[in-house]
């Protein structure tokens, strides 16, 4: 059996939550463990990991509930994986943003400051 449909044989046997996510032409299961940022699109979410970006077709809000206790709103548009969070950086005008390991930057609204705190314990 070629290596590709064994991988997608065990993804689906797998316990581990997915995202099925469109890359190209493709629909490839995302681990949510691998997600570092999920950023709303024009007609759905991008999905980012280490080194690539994914599209999926559902739009953010629809799903942000069923997301692990691993991630926190950033802002309406955008939820972060804080496993990656590598530092935060305090900005001139009094905003934070947040740095991953992948190097993405994500700035953090006002109205989430607080929640980024308790989760962190700040």
């Amino acid at each position: 059996m070629n290596p590709q449909i064994n991988n997608l044989l065990k993804s689906f046997t797998s316990t581990e939550p997915v995202l099925w996510c469109y890359d190209a032409d493709q629909i490839i299961p995302i681990k949510f463990l691998d997600i570092f940022e999920l950023t709303v699109a024009k007609t759905g979410t991008k999905i980012s990991t280490k080194d690539h970006t994914y599209f999926y077709r559902e739009r953010l809000s629809h799903f942000k509930s069923n997301l692990p206790n691993d991630f926190i709103e950033a802002s309406v548009s955008t939820i972060f994986n804080y496993h990656y969070l590598d530092r935060l950086e305090l900005l001139d005008n009094g905003l934070i943003d947040a740095i991953l390991t992948n190097g993405s930057h994500i700035q953090i609204s006002r109205r989430k400051i607080k929640n980024l705190k308790a989760r962190l314990g700040l």
